[in-house]
């Protein structure tokens, strides 16, 4: 495994790459590149970048803010943002087309690179991701996310979001308890607001039909067994194919990392 900083118009994004195998993998597979959640890292991804490159170029960032990557000046942490810094350092790589894999937070930003840049964007898999927040009917979103979205604005946020992130641990192994709580305690304020609000205005149903419009796109998602409500984005857009790895919570590819993988061969296949 080995770590290089890249330099982008923004800033410093930090990558992950596997190191490649002894014998040499079908080069005319795409490379995939995987993209974290919300208080992780590319180092949420170590295990499935090393299972990857035994096929093929494997690659993980750190978001704006995240790990060893710098903090946006602007604390602009939306999606779109988020996004635009993977293209600079597609850019960086010399990568004109890629598999895009982006778990919970992670999977937002895909989807605004994808509809952004279809034309780069080869196939998708969107890992537990959020529902579309902008779908649910007023009466549900006041009930259910206007009080968390309120919490965020007093002095309470850091604890409504670990409440949050204990219910998503829910189903989850000991070990992704501990590691998840421990990135959280480690993650600055300014990002853990920052892609929380990213998520709540994040229309991901427009990008997934923007996406999709566009000639020969796929999207596939690999759920924990808790991501099936009427907003849930496969529930919303049914083209979506759905593999859901049981026993696992939000973080799957912790809890369960070589069924994790297979799923994920299962989706790419040889693109």
């Amino acid at each position: 495994m080995h770590s290089t900083m890249l330099a982008i118009p923004n800033g410093h994004i930090h990558i992950l790459e596997a190191d490649a195998p002894i014998v040499s993998v079908a080069s005319e597979q795409l490379p995939i590149v995987f993209v974290h959640g919300m208080a992780c890292s590319a180092n949420t991804w170590e295990s499935q970048l090393t299972h990857t490159a035994q096929f093929r170029r494997a690659i993980a960032i750190d978001l704006r803010g995240h790990g060893d990557s710098t903090p946006p000046a602007d604390d602009n942490y939306s999606p779109a943002a988020c996004a635009a810094d993977l293209f600079a350092v597609l850019a960086a790589l010399e990568l004109e087309q890629i598999v895009l894999v982006g778990h919970s937070f992670g999977a937002c930003v895909a989807l605004a690179a994808a509809a952004a840049q279809p034309q780069t964007i080869a196939q998708l898999v969107l890992v537990d991701p959020p529902g579309d927040c902008t779908q649910l009917p007023p009466e549900v979103y006041q009930e259910q996310l206007a009080p968390y979205e309120q919490a965020l604005a007093t002095d309470n946020w850091r604890s409504a979001i670990e409440a949050s992130f204990r219910q998503a641990l829910a189903g989850g192994t000991p070990a992704t308890h501990e590691y998840i709580l421990a990135r959280l305690a480690a993650t600055p304020k300014a990002a853990l607001l920052g892609t929380s609000r990213g998520l709540f205005g994040f229309q991901a149903v427009d990008a997934i039909d923007q996406y999709l419009s566009a000639p020969g796109t796929q999207i596939q998602a690999i759920l924990a067994p808790s991501n099936h409500l009427p907003f849930s984005l496969h529930n919303l857009r049914p083209a979506i194919t759905t593999i859901t790895l049981p026993a696992t919570g939000h973080w799957l590819m912790l809890d369960a990392p070589e069924a994790f993988a297979t799923a994920l061969h299962t989706c790419v296949g040889t693109v």
